[in-house]
């Protein structure tokens, strides 16, 4: 099967997933309350989520700096922003390719190897698992009711993260510190192909370990820990503010712990392969709360619709204005060897 028609398959499973999560999300929907409950909300709270979301991706750029420190030193803040903003606004519509146009962003910007950023990237997403799993693991301590009987899979599924992220933290950290057999090893896989792809191959493979080479920096570990619970207090409360929009607080008494919760298990709906988590966050939302917390239907669908539609847009909105004032081109994205190459290796 060649390149174009697995991504022909993979755009239609996203396709697919997001239609399939909207179509569960909104059975059963009644439209006319639905837009009586939209139409009398405070959207002033709504926006209010817009500011700890920024911030939180403030801290992300940050956090960003630190990774990427071993490639190069010295790093301007505001091109770190821009590329992580487009990245996000990518991903809003293709799922996946702002993954590869993050680091194709910072790579020209600063001129530093995609490969090395790309590899900061699975970085972050090891701390996103990690920070998943630690707040699974605080579940039961902010919410006392049948959560393992509510969302029986719950449980299952952090076993899962759990152990890909231990298996993705000990490989990437051996073949980081042991190049030796990483040379070995690619010895065996270019052999057979020709001069120029092995080279490539042999180039982007160091290059991506290096975007793990902080590892070898000890003393940043605690910033980037920081940083970290900063970025997921920040999601919290970014969930919290909204609460007031619909009523949730004074109707049924939703606190900074319920937002924890729904946080944590609304973030399911951005491990799934979809536009900008739409449908799978949808879902999420409202299954937790009209089932944790007893929320009438067409109230959590309001929270879901509007949460998700301000922080989409608003992303989406400044990711756009970057893209644009940086002079970026998505036709350079595919142009460019080690970028296109980078890309048919990530939407494998």
């Amino acid at each position: 099967m060649n390149r174009q028609a697995k991504n022909i398959l993979k755009y239609a499973l996203s396709i697919f997933l997001t239609l399939f999560f909207l179509y569960f999300a909104y059975k059963g929907t009644d439209f006319p309350k639905l837009w009586a409950i939209l139409a009398t909300a405070n959207y002033w709270w709504a926006f209010a989520l817009l500011p700890p979301l920024l911030i939180s991706h403030v801290f992300r750029a940050w956090r960003w700096e630190y990774l990427l420190r071993p490639v190069k030193k010295e790093i301007r803040f505001r091109n770190l922003w821009s590329a992580l903003c487009v990245g996000y606004m990518v991903n809003n519509i293709l799922p996946k390719v702002g993954e590869i146009v993050r680091p194709y962003a910072i790579g020209k910007l600063e001129g530093i190897s995609k490969s090395a950023a790309f590899g900061t990237l699975l970085v972050e997403r090891i701390f996103d698992m990690i920070s998943f799993l630690i707040m699974v693991g605080f579940l039961p301590l902010l919410y006392s009711g049948p959560l393992s009987q509510t969302f029986p899979w719950l449980e299952e599924i952090g076993i899962w993260v759990a152990a890909c992220t231990l298996l993705a933290i000990s490989l990437c950290t051996f073949f980081m510190m042991r190049r030796d057999v990483v040379v070995h090893l690619l010895n065996y896989v270019t052999r057979h192909l020709s001069e120029r792809r092995a080279r490539f191959v042999e180039r982007a493979t160091h290059s991506f370990l290096d975007g793990f080479l902080f590892l070898k920096e000890p003393r940043h570990y605690f910033v980037i820990g920081v940083l970290s619970i900063f970025i997921w207090g920040l999601y919290i409360i970014m969930m919290y503010v909204p609460f007031y929009a619909f009523g949730l607080t004074e109707k049924y008494g939703l606190d900074m712990k319920a937002a924890a919760v729904v946080q944590t298990i609304s973030s399911l709906g951005y491990m799934a392969p979809t536009p900008g988590a739409t449908g799978p966050y949808h879902y999420f939302t409202m299954q937790t709360l009209t089932k944790l917390y007893g929320v009438d239907d067409e109230l959590a669908r309001s929270y879901a619709t509007i949460t998700h539609a301000v922080g989409f847009l608003g992303i989406t909105l400044i990711g756009i204005y970057y893209f644009w004032i940086d002079k970026l081109h998505i036709a350079e994205l595919t142009g460019g060897e080690e970028v296109s190459e980078q890309v048919a290796i990530t939407l494998e």
